[in-house]
């Protein structure tokens, strides 16, 4: 492991931190303020994707979009352990650390450089975004959101893939760690609310 992923990792580790700071936060967030905040994440992820002002900003905004998703990330945790119960969630969580590890692992040790597959997933991942704004609106089916959700998690096991593959094959600048350490906690982020939904839509269909 070369010495910038020892930095990507700790500003990872440092995230955790501060997601954790927003899971608290967000018990004293009124339920009516979660869609806002989410969608103001979703501008400043966005925003850091085609703005260099933003991208220069990239250490504060890391620790912002952590903040925010920790306080969104309560609402839809006390949502699942309802549906699903502790152990199950636990055990999905514990499930998309494995995957995002392993996945981690293949595409830091491949020899084979994946920086080519970033255009495909970029428009698959806008898609899925496109798909989830549309679903603010409309009641979609089980099914659609369980093939949906399917999508999700092979669409961020890959982006681990690759991101992790990025940081093997290509320097880092000091300037760029807080962007890759948030690209990949966002990857960790996404694999487990896609796994939540798949695993949650699975039951209802069964059931």
């Amino acid at each position: 492991m070369n010495t910038q992923f020892n930095k990507v990792l700790r500003f990872f580790t440092f995230l955790w931190l501060i997601t954790i700071v927003g899971l608290v936060i967000g018990t004293f967030i009124p339920q009516a303020w979660v869609m806002p905040i989410s969608i103001v994440t979703l501008v400043l992820l966005i925003l850091m994707m085609f703005s260099r002002t933003m991208r220069r900003l990239g250490r504060f905004v890391s620790m912002l979009v952590a903040l925010l998703t920790g306080i969104t990330l309560y609402s839809l945790l006390y949502f699942y352990l309802g549906e699903l119960g502790g152990g199950l969630v636990l055990l999905i969580f514990g499930t998309t650390a494995v995957i995002f590890i392993v996945a981690g692992l293949v595409g830091y040790y491949s020899k084979k450089d994946f920086s080519s597959w970033g255009n495909v997933l970029f428009i698959i991942l806008i898609g899925l975004i496109v798909f989830s704004l549309i679903a603010i609106f409309v009641d979609f089916s089980s099914l659609i959101w369980l093939i949906v959700s399917g999508i999700g998690v092979i669409l961020f096991t890959v982006y681990t893939m690759v991101d992790m593959n990025r940081v093997a094959k290509h320097p880092i600048a000091d300037a760029d760690v807080p962007m890759i350490a948030l690209d990949l906690y966002l990857d960790f982020i996404n694999l487990f609310q896609n796994l939540l939904r798949f695993v949650y839509n699975l039951r209802r269909m069964l059931q």
